[in-house]
């Protein structure tokens, strides 16, 4: 509308110049009028004299290195955003990276993209789920109960891995989560074959075994949802095929050695024929494997996987429809064109004539979207010791592959025998606009074209400079690149050159903690209507709106006037303007400009930050610090009172009446939220309301001047001196504390530093200081509740509408935010500096009992704080992560308390935010089972008692299970059926000894780890026998006692022999009479006697089928003597030496008849395993000997009578 027409309908009396105006943003300082301090980290701004800024509303790109600055010590990127991801590792995860010693390279880790994660350590596998999948789903939630699948997300799971004489490692263990499924499964696969699959990773006992392909190793192991299966390839590329079968309710494990066709050309195609006719020039040396991938799955339930080896590219065709599998081709000619792409490359070789040869060394291989990526080095000795790299692109035909790109990276390293492990050690992902190569301690993102890499290393070398510090696997999980860091943790890496539009969006944060998710459903309104009665001390009531209509042409500058024609009742002039705004806002800039859809939002925030940073109109002193004072007459919510407390309560009552415009002309309703990062909104209500709400936190601060006024003086001067701010000429820090509002957290940081000075100046703590210490917290706790107290009466003034929002609005206002954007921080610092150098230290009781309550408050602020945000995101995929740091922090912070013995306050706390841990651990530090049963109770939605019992477990106090919740029979039973292990201990209280005599006997039975363990059953099982005084149990009895006794022979092997067949000598695992009986006459033990074969004999009555195992301890005993070299004249006395006759004389005086334990003469002579022997005249004569001798000396005495 033009704008003499606005005056005649609107009554305009002033004259100005005709025509239609287009709003825009200003594009430079000289065209605005307004400052800014909300957007922009580093905005373009007019210095004022006496160091006082003057912002500007600027949309101007960041810098990258306002958006990649080091978040992470001891990681350092300049061009990209190294981030901490999720929650800290979980602590026995910690411990196992952390105090490995020298044997921290066995230790292996694995981040797979389904969310879990797992580290291996010798034989432990510790299993964390470091994001939940399952919220990506959008599945909706409880609100009224804990999430209780969500809570598995804090827990790590820890499991036994089988034994092997190869060790572990990561690569060879697969953890899922199938839908429905409460628990994770994981099947791991040992070097040397040695399957074991868990149905649930929360039960390490149950659990099935398998060996498979013995003699190979095993290097990989690739899950294959689709055939409902898994892949275990060996270093020589043999394929195992895996999969996991349910029968009879018990779950078991069949396995399927892959193979190729065997007729000459079957099934291997054209490239494997050009093998065959001398084209392979790998010899006969077989082939190592370097990667095995999933290619593709069809809706026919096919599956194509290849796999690399250093000769040839294999493509296997699996079917779940009869299990079929065939091999449909093996190129060999793609390592070939990879060798001559290096030779051609780096060393100019163009033909065959050049005779160059090239060590070449295939290093990590990576299937993404039917594309196929090889990481690939090469030496050339002869011409210098240095490897360089190569990224190679290639795709799958019908018949070979395809080589499409290879690109050069500028990369090379000094290649010697000392250096090959470092050289051999680059590995690579594959992002979704980037590779990521990485080594143990470097990142080198490599931007991706086409899905072809560029030239050269575009970015940098991001390195983990720690020195215990490397990265121990890496993973894209939802598009995002995580690296596993041994000192880290997960951590992120994206690029710092975002596309325009995030950059603007992003620029318009200004906050420190702005690319954390931050938005609270608070809500500011009208201040107490005793504030609103004068306005006489208000410039904005003194302000033209003509003149700001004219004068001011920019978006913020209108919509100023709009404001002002509001508060002078020109509802129709407000709605014009408002009107036009909103329709130039909509169209699109003829010069190309990016259509900006948050362009409103900024303008309210722009219009509520200068709301509350005008400086005050009628105070001279300020005259002198702002150059161009009449740039500020249009300043809405300046006052022209002298005093402090007045200009405050004037901003407060401005800003009101900007909220009521807002909603009375239905800006309100077109808000819409800040993009803040990545995937992040924070609605401008939120914003509004952190505004708002500092204004009265500054009302609540002067307030409390009078009363402490030199400490408040203090934290006001180090505050502005932190902002590096210097009062102009007679302007105090005060004058410039309480203007610049947008930075009023910044004060509770420095209180946190005097209380650290004032202790950092006493040699010891003192009364002073706890009192010092207690005069702080009253202030930061007496501003914050003023605030809080605000909030909860004005909360229904800043609704967000759902309706125009889409997406995740994360509840975090300011007093919960962390960083210096927040208050969170200063909380938990001044609650750790309470308990450390007051609570403790002070015997007063008046003041201890304060300074707990001052801490109890604190915590409560926190904790408050982080469950609004926590229940704000639960639709979201943040939300476990979130939720696990939540329950992380609330354990740590209520603990504190629990440790001091303050139980009141810890119990309110835990009772508030649903911490079951630290109420168990209450009720069992005060003895008060009256209390527990209370909270089993209150609390048996949540299934308190179960979480109660299985403390207890985790407290190895698993006999007070029983005897504390014996009152609670349904807990019990719940308990019994998820730890089947432990039903025994019931039985033995309840006095049923022949149930709990079968039961252990069962678990004895299954217990095949330790022997320890196995014998400790079968003993309780004896007594829980012989207790069963109502009951027969001999038959029992002889059983546990047959099966003790097996366990004894076992206890007989000596050191030397369990380490010489790889077993642990300290922890036994159990072995099988055969294992036993063939360690006993094994050539490694060659200290055995007639002694140890007479076990051995003795043992074969725990054998089924004992003739063939007998005949072999026989054989066993005649190979350990020489048979042919002897004297014939003394055979006799040379017989006695012999093994044989020593056996059975020491058989025959133990009573046993030599016709039942000798095998026949014949056996020996006609026996396959003596070799040659048999075949000898002096083993033949020599061996009639003793079974002569043997029967003469032995016969019955009855015999030798007659």
């Amino acid at each position: 509308m033009e704008r003499n027409m606005q005056k005649q309908l609107y009554g305009i009396a002033r004259e100005s110049s005709p025509g239609v105006r287009r709003y825009s943003l200003p594009t430079g300082p000289a065209a605005d009028s307004t400052r800014k301090s909300f957007f922009g980290g580093n905005p373009t701004s007019a210095q004022l004299s006496g160091n006082l800024k003057k912002t500007a509303l600027n949309n101007s790109r960041h810098s990258l290195s306002v958006r990649s600055t080091q978040s992470i010590p001891g990681i350092r990127s300049d061009y990209n955003v190294v981030e901490s991801f999720g929650a800290p590792l979980p602590v026995v995860v910690n411990e196992a990276l952390t105090f490995a010693g020298t044997g921290a390279g066995v230790v292996t880790a694995k981040l797979a993209q389904n969310g879990w994660a797992w580290v291996v350590q010798g034989r432990r596998l510790l299993i964390w789920q470091y994001k939940d999948q399952t919220k990506a789903s959008g599945s909706p939630q409880r609100n009224n109960k804990l999430n209780r699948r969500t809570a598995a997300l804090a827990q790590c799971r820890e499991l036994s891995l089988p034994y092997s004489d190869l060790g572990h490692k990561s690569e060879l263990v697969s953890v899922f989560q199938t839908e429905g499924q409460q628990m994770a499964s994981c099947i791991a696969v040992s070097a040397t074959g040695e399957v074991r699959y868990w149905s649930s990773i929360a039960h390490d006992g149950n659990s099935v075994d398998l060996s498979i392909l013995t003699g190979q190793e095993f290097h990989q192991l690739l899950n294959l949802p689709t055939q409902q299966g898994y892949l275990a390839v060996t270093t020589t590329c043999n394929l195992v095929f895996l999969r996991v079968g349910l029968s009879n309710g018990r779950y078991t494990l069949h396995h399927k050695t892959i193979k190729p066709a065997t007729s000459i050309l079957g099934g291997f195609g054209k490239k494997f024929a050009s093998i065959l006719i001398g084209m392979n020039t790998g010899g006969d040396k077989d082939q190592t494997l370097v990667s095995v991938c999933c290619e593709s799955n069809t809706e026919e339930g096919e599956t194509t996987v290849a796999l690399l080896s250093d000769k040839a590219i294999q493509r296997w065709s699996l079917s779940n429809k009869g299990n079929a599998e065939s091999l449909i081709y093996e190129d060999a000619e793609i390592v070939r064109k990879i060798r001559d792409e290096f030779k051609k490359v780096f060393w100019n070789a163009r033909l065959p004539a050049d005779n160059l040869e090239i060590d070449l060394h295939l290093l990590d291989f990576h299937v993404v979207k039917k594309k196929s990526y090889i990481l690939a080095g090469a030496v050339n000795s002869a011409h210098a010791p240095q490897m360089c790299y190569g990224i190679v692109v290639a795709s799958a035909e019908a018949e070979s592959v395809v080589l499409e790109s290879f690109t050069p990276l500028k990369i090379n390293k000094f290649y010697s025998s000392k250096t090959e492990e470092d050289c051999l050690s680059l590995r690579f992902v594959v992002g979704t606009g980037h590779i990521y190569l990485y080594t143990p301690k470097v990142v080198l993102p490599l931007h991706l074209t086409n899905s072809v890499p560029t030239a050269e290393l575009e970015a940098e070398k991001i390195e983990f400079h720690l020195h215990d510090d490397r990265i121990l696997s890496a993973a894209i999980s939802s598009h995002l690149p995580l690296f596993f860091s041994r000192t880290h943790g997960l951590v992120s890496i994206t690029p710092g050159d975002f596309d325009g539009t995030e950059l603007l969006n992003m620029s318009t944060c200004n906050t420190p903690d702005i690319f954390a998710p931050a938005s609270f459903n608070a809500s500011f309104g009208c201040v107490d209507q005793t504030l609103t009665g004068s306005t006489h001390n208000l410039h904005v009531f003194e302000l033209d709106p003509d003149d700001m209509y004219n004068e001011l042409s920019d978006e913020v500058g209108q919509m100023k006037a709009a404001f002002l024609y509001h508060l002078k009742r020109n509802s129709a002039m407000a709605k014009s303007i408002i009107d036009d705004l909103m329709r130039s806002m909509m169209e699109y800039d003829p010069n190309g400009a990016p259509f900006d859809a948050y362009k409103l939002d900024r303008i309210v925030i722009t219009i509520a930050e200068d709301l509350a940073e005008d400086v005050p109109m009628a105070d001279p002193r300020w005259e002198e610090a702002v150059r161009d004072l009449d740039g500020n007459r249009y300043a809405l919510g300046s006052s022209r009172s002298m005093q402090i407390v007045n200009q405050l309560r004037d901003k407060i009552i401005v800003f009101q009446h900007f909220i009521t415009f807002l909603h009375a002309h239905d800006i309100w309703e077109k808000m819409n939220a800040i993009p803040c990062g990545s995937n992040v909104l924070k609605p401008t209500s939120f914003i509004l309301s952190d505004i708002g709400e500092k204004i009265v936190a500054a009302m609540a601060l002067r307030s409390l001047q009078s009363k402490w006024p030199k400490l408040i003086e203090d934290a006001i001067d180090a505050t502005v001196a932190m902002w590096d701010e210097k009062p102009h000429g007679s302007l105090t820090s005060q004058d410039v504390f309480y203007v610049k509002l947008c930075k009023f957290q910044y004060v509770f940081e420095a209180l946190a530093d005097l209380a650290d000075e004032r202790i950092a100046t006493q040699s010891q703590t003192t009364v002073s200081v706890a009192h010092f210490v207690a005069d702080i917290n009253s202030i930061v706790l007496e501003t914050l509740n003023q605030v809080l107290k605000h909030r909860e009466q004005q909360a229904t003034h800043f609704r967000v509408h759902s309706d125009k929002l889409s997406g995740p609005l994360e509840n975090l206002p300011w007093t919960a935010m962390a960083g210096n954007a927040g208050v969170r921080d200063t909380l938990n610092r001044m609650a750790d500096i309470s308990v450390r150098y007051a609570g403790h230290c002070v015997s007063d009781t008046e003041l201890k009992h304060q300074l707990y309550r001052q801490i109890f408050e604190m915590v409560d602020l926190v904790l408050d704080g982080r469950k609004a945000y926590v229940e704000s995101v639960r639709d979201t995929e943040k939300f476990g992560v979130l939720q696990q740091q939540f329950e992380a922090q609330r354990r740590e912070l209520i603990m504190a308390l629990i440790k001091d013995r303050q139980f009141q306050y810890a119990a309110k706390l835990a009772e508030k935010y649903l911490d079951f841990q630290s109420l168990v651990i209450i009720c069992d530090e005060t003895k008060d089972k009256d209390r527990l049963a209370d909270y089993t109770r209150k609390y048996e939605e949540y299934d308190f008692s179960q979480f109660a019992i299985n403390w207890h477990l985790r407290q190895n106090r698993h006999g007070e299970v029983f005897e504390r919740f014996k009152g609670n029979q349904t807990a019990l039973a719940q308990f019994m059926r998820d730890h089947p292990s432990l039903g025994w201990i019931q039985l033995i209280f309840n006095g049923d000894f022949e149930r709990a005599a079968k039961v252990l006997y069962e678990l004895a039975q299954c217990e095949t780890e330790f022997v320890a363990r196995k014998k400790s059953m079968l003993s309780l099982a004896k007594l829980a026998a012989l207790s069963a005084a109502d009951s027969d149990l001999t038959a029992q009895v002889e059983k546990i006692n047959s099966d003790l006794c097996l366990l004894e022979y076992q206890t007989h092997l000596s050191h030397d022999v369990l380490q010489a067949f790889g077993f642990d000598s300290t922890e036994q695992r159990v072995l099988k009479a055969e294992e036993i009986i063939n360690m006993f006459i094994a050539e490694e033990n060659d200290t055995a006697t007639e002694s140890e074969f007479r076990k051995a004999l003795e043992l074969l009555s725990y054998v089924d089928q004992p003739y063939d195992l007998r005949h072999k301890i026989w054989c066993a005993a005649i190979k350990r003597d020489n048979w042919t070299d002897y004297d014939p004249n003394n055979a006799v006395e040379y017989m006695h030496r012999l093994l044989l006759f020593k056996i059975i004389e020491i058989s025959q005086l133990m009573g046993q008849d030599t016709d039942c334990f000798l095998p026949p003469m014949e056996d020996f002579l006609e026996s396959v395993e003596l070799g040659e022997l048999p075949l000898q005249k002096p083993f033949q004569y020599l061996l009639k000997l003793t079974y002569e001798y043997v029967a003469d000396l032995f016969r019955p005495t009855d015999h030798m009578e007659e």
